[in-house]
C-alpha cells in the first residue's frame, strides 16, 4: 500500500516537474515579450501623460490610430527615466566618496570599490574582535570566498554558458524595450484586438464585467508601483543623507538597504533600522546606535505620515489587517521577494472578492 502511494507522488511529483519545464521553456522563449509587456506597462501612463500636456488636452477615444506625439512622448519619457536613474546613481556616488566624484570613469570606479574595500576590512577586523576565538577573520574574506567558489565552480564550459545568458539577457531587454515602445505606440491597436477577442469568448455582460475588474487591478497596481518606487528613492536618498552627517559607517550601504526594505509595510522599516544600529554601535557606541536608530525612526515617521500618503495615499484601500496576514503568508511561501509583492497581490484579491460578493 505505502509502496503504490510513493509511487503516486512520485507520478504527481514528475508530472509537475514536466509541466513546470514546459512553462519555463515557454516564458524563456517569450521573455522580450514580457519585459515589454512590463516596461509598456510601467511607461504608458507618463508617456501619456506627457503626450497631453505637450500635444493634446484630451484623451483620446479609443481607436486603432496611434494619436500625434505619442513618439516623441514615448522618447521623452524613456529619456528622462534614464536621466532619473543617472541622477540617483550620481547622488549615491557623492554620498560614497563625499564630494562630487573626480576624474574619469576608471578613476571613480576605483574610489567606489575602494569604499566598498574598506568596508570589507572593516567587517574583517569587527569579526576578529567579537567572532570567537576559535574562528579565523580570513575565513570571511569576500575577496578570498569570491576565488575559492570561482576555483571550485569554474570550468570552460560554464564560463561560455555564463557570458552566453548574459549577452542574451542584454538581447533581450533591449528587444523588449523596441517591443515595448511598439506596443505603447499602437496601444489603441492592441487593446481593438484584445477587446475583439473578449467579445468573441464571453458574453456582453461578462464582457463588461471583466473590463470593469481589470481597470480597478490597473489602478491598484500602478499606484503601488509608482508610489512605492517613487518612496522607496526618497527614504534611501534621506537616510543615506542623515546617517552620512552622522559619519556612520557604510551609510549610504545602510540607505539603500532600508530604502528597499521601506517597500514592506510594518517590518520593513525596522528591518532596515537592524544593520544601522549594529555598525553604529560597534564603531562608536551605544549613544551613537541609540541615535543612527533614532534618525531613521523620524525619517521613517515623516514618510509615513507625510511622503508615503501623498504619493500613494489610501488607494489601495486594504485594512491594515488583511496587510500582515498578506505579508506572514506570502513571506513564508516567497520570503523578502513575497513580502515586496504582498501588497500589490493582497490589492487584487481584494479587488476580485468584492467583485464576486458584489455580483452575489
Amino acid at each position: 500500500f505505502f509502496g503504490g502511494m510513493s509511487n503516486m507522488e512520485n507520478f504527481f511529483v514528475e508530472i509537475f516537474a514536466g509541466l513546470w519545464q514546459m512553462v519555463a521553456t515557454v516564458l524563456k522563449a517569450f521573455s522580450p515579450l514580457i519585459i515589454g509587456l512590463i516596461l509598456a506597462y510601467l511607461f504608458n501612463g507618463p508617456s501619456e501623460w506627457i503626450r497631453r500636456k505637450l500635444f493634446s488636452q484630451e484623451e483620446e477615444i479609443l481607436s486603432e490610430d496611434s494619436p500625434r506625439g505619442r513618439i516623441l512622448s514615448i522618447i521623452i519619457s524613456y529619456t528622462m527615466a534614464a536621466l532619473v536613474l543617472g541622477l540617483v546613481i550620481y547622488a549615491f556616488l557623492i554620498l560614497i566618496l563625499g564630494a562630487l566624484p573626480e576624474g574619469g570613469f576608471y578613476s571613480t570606479l576605483q574610489q567606489v570599490y575602494e569604499y566598498f574595500d574598506s568596508a570589507s576590512k572593516d567587517i574583517k577586523s569587527f569579526i576578529s574582535k567579537y567572532v570567537p576565538s576559535g574562528m579565523n577573520a580570513d575565513d570571511f574574506d569576500p575577496a578570498a570566498i569570491a576565488s575559492q567558489w570561482i576555483e571550485s565552480h569554474f570550468s570552460l564550459e560554464k564560463l561560455v554558458s555564463s557570458i552566453s545568458s548574459f549577452i542574451g539577457g542584454i538581447v533581450n531587454f533591449f528587444v523588449g524595450l523596441v517591443a515595448s515602445i511598439y506596443l505603447i505606440k499602437d496601444k489603441e491597436f492592441f487593446l481593438s484586438l484584445w477587446q475583439k477577442f473578449l467579445s468573441l469568448i464571453l458574453k456582453q455582460n461578462i464582457h463588461g464585467q471583466v473590463n470593469e475588474t481589470l481597470s480597478e487591478i490597473n489602478r491598484v497596481v500602478t499606484t503601488f508601483i509608482k508610489g512605492a518606487l517613487v518612496d522607496s528613492m526618497i527614504v534611501a536618498l534621506l537616510s543615506s543623507l542623515a546617517l552620512s552627517t552622522l559619519n556612520i559607517k557604510f551609510s549610504v550601504i545602510i540607505g539603500l538597504i532600508g530604502g528597499i526594505l521601506n517597500i514592506i509595510p510594518y517590518f520593513g522599516p525596522f528591518f532596515g533600522m537592524v544593520p544601522a544600529f549594529l555598525v553604529a554601535f560597534f564603531s562608536k557606541g551605544l549613544a551613537s546606535g541609540v541615535l543612527a536608530v533614532l534618525v531613521l525612526f523620524l525619517i521613517q515617521q515623516l514618510d509615513s505620515n507625510f511622503i508615503y500618503p501623498k504619493i500613494v495615499g489610501d488607494s489601495v484601500g486594504l485594512h491594515p489587517l488583511f496587510v500582515l496576514i498578506s505579508l506572514t503568508v506570502l513571506g513564508h511561501f516567497g520570503g523578502i521577494l513575497g513580502m515586496l509583492l504582498a501588497v500589490p497581490v493582497a490589492g487584487i484579491i481584494q479587488v476580485l472578492v468584492k467583485k464576486w460578493a458584489y455580483k452575489y
